[in-house]
């Protein structure tokens, strides 16, 4: 299978990154830039050749070679005219802007300024002249998605882009998404009389204030509704009718899910004259009672598919999966580096892990969440103490034959004594691999009494930093990454938050993480690392 978004699709950041897909929001895989860059030198350069390449070279499952993840667009089987050079692109997936109003815990654009892991420069405004320039160099372009990440019609410049395009590109079919709340009486007369265009999504989460606001946070239900209710209105006076869709999109959560707020929403949408599009995620939160394949939401859907309504990464699982692949899936093969470990109350100690995939298939989650290496400390009888943190899994280790080392760190309790640690494959959110019979790997651990100074996480957190940045951490990252240690974060997760960061390609950034593997054991009291 391959990725048809890189061999006929173009998604441009609000920055001007060139990148393969919406899966990419933080631009980490940047094929090029619109403010420097042709898009035709781009599309036929040696990036997205290679990529094309890589995907075309190896077609077993949904792991990406390209961006080294499992992902929700690579469910399509090659055809002969796919080749290394690809087409000409044909839908243009843009990004006006990457700023929002709202506050929405799931979304990236709610991260793209705090938050580390985004690259400088990612919260950014395209200007009216650089969206026109990506347009008219797409000669073959066939359908404009004026929608990523951010609200677009926050863009001060969003309705003369969009008339732009109308008037210069009359047969190209535009679609867009909002949430509402900024589209005011003048913006909704001028789509609707001037038919900008041909579709546009609302996203309204509830029929009620409270569970609306529980992720469409900074959200406003009455203003988001009543734009919906004002467009539908303006359609009908400017006589556009169903050639301007509208649509009104519900993510279905754990607090939004209930039979009562169901039939209000659809008893709001029936009034309104507009079809309620149910969306089944896969992301905290998501509803319990609605799941692909469960009694209520066969009933939701009145016994029809709802393959529809399931986010990318639900239907690459439900392709791969067949929906039936719990036998002989849950096989994993864990082997610690040493068979005992020791280290004084109250620091820090790690174990070196080998993981690898036995089952015969790769691992495709069914539930919310994605497979993580888990750890239990147990006493020395069995009974669990507590779960320990997790690291999510490289997708390297989930595909079939998979196999990938890893370091686990971990907190060392302050209780002197016997303890075992108990290492699992864990489907987050849905089961422990050994619960379907996979076996554990577990080792004696004892911690001895504490002795000397507090452990400092201090060089740790330096060796991280110039293994991936090349330099040491300021003071503020510093105290971030120190801070998170102590409270128990694994090493392999600060680490890759801040590789990150870094403008080296996923391969280099492993590469990278296997030298700090190799280095990061003296930095932990007494290492068990230690011959």
């Amino acid at each position: 299978m391959i990725c048809r978004m890189i061999f006929d699709e173009l998604c441009v950041l609000a920055n001007g990154d060139i990148v393969c897909s919406c899966g990419d929001p933080a631009g980490l895989r940047v094929f090029g830039n619109v403010h420097r860059d042709r898009i035709a030198d781009v599309y036929d350069g040696p990036r997205y050749r290679a990529a094309r390449r890589l995907q075309l070279a190896d077609q077993r499952d949904a792991y990406c070679p390209v961006t080294r993840a499992f992902c929700g667009g690579r469910v399509t089987p090659a055809g002969a005219s796919d080749g290394e050079r690809g087409r000409s692109v044909r839908t243009l997936q843009l990004e006006p802007l990457s700023h929002c109003n709202l506050r929405c815990p799931g979304c990236p654009t709610t991260l793209f300024s705090v938050d580390p892991a985004y690259r400088p420069g990612r919260a950014a405004v395209l200007s009216l002249a650089a969206m026109q320039n990506v347009v008219d160099q797409l000669p073959a372009l066939e359908k404009l998605l004026f929608f990523n990440f951010g609200e677009p019609f926050l863009h001060p410049q969003a309705l003369p882009f969009l008339r732009h395009v109308r008037r210069t590109r009359p047969d190209v079919v535009i679609h867009t998404s909002t949430n509402g709340i900024p589209l005011d009486a003048s913006k909704v007369a001028t789509l609707a009389s001037e038919h900008l265009v041909d579709r546009i999504v609302f996203s309204i989460d509830g029929a009620r204030g409270q569970s609306y606001r529980a992720y469409r946070r900074h959200g406003d239900l009455g203003k988001a509704l009543g734009a919906l209710e004002a467009l539908v209105a303006a359609r009908e006076r400017a006589g556009v009718g169903e050639r301007l869709e509208i649509h009104w999109q519900y993510i279905l959560f754990e607090w939004n899910d209930s039979d009562g707020e169901i039939e209000e929403a659809r008893a709001r949408a029936d009034g309104l004259g507009v079809p309620l599009k149910w969306v089944i995620t896969h992301t905290p939160g998501a509803s319990r009672r609605f799941r692909d394949g469960s009694p209520e939401t066969e009933r939701l859907f009145g016994g029809a598919d709802c393959f529809e309504a399931l986010t990318c990464d639900l239907r690459m699982r439900r392709i791969l999966r067949g929906r039936a692949l719990d036998r002989g899936m849950y096989v994993a093969r864990i082997e610690p580096g040493r068979n005992s470990l020791r280290a004084p109350a109250g620091g820090r100690a790690a174990v070196d892990l080998t993981i690898r995939n036995e089952s015969g298939m790769a691992w495709v989650a069914s539930g919310p969440g994605p497979f993580r290496l888990g750890a239990r400390l147990l006493t020395s009888g069995g009974d669990l103490v507590k779960e320990l943190g997790g690291v999510l899994l490289p997708g390297s280790i989930c595909r079939i034959g998979g196999v990938a080392g890893l370091l686990y760190d971990l907190p060392v309790p302050n209780e002197p004594g016997s303890y075992v640690l108990a290492f699992d494959v864990v489907e987050e959110g849905v089961r422990w691999f050994s619960e379907r019979g996979s076996p554990l790997a577990t080792i004696p651990f004892a911690v001895e009494p504490a002795g000397g100074s507090a452990w400092n996480p201090g060089p740790l957190v330096d060796l991280v930093h110039r293994v991936h940045l090349g330099r040491s951490p300021g003071n503020e990252e510093l105290s971030f990454c120190s801070a998170e240690l102590l409270a128990g974060t694994p090493l392999e997760v600060i680490s890759r938050h801040v590789a990150a960061r870094s403008a080296f390609e996923e391969e280099a950034q492993e590469a990278k993480m296997d030298v700090l593997r190799s280095r990061a054991a003296p930095f932990f009291a007494r290492s068990p690392l230690e011959a």
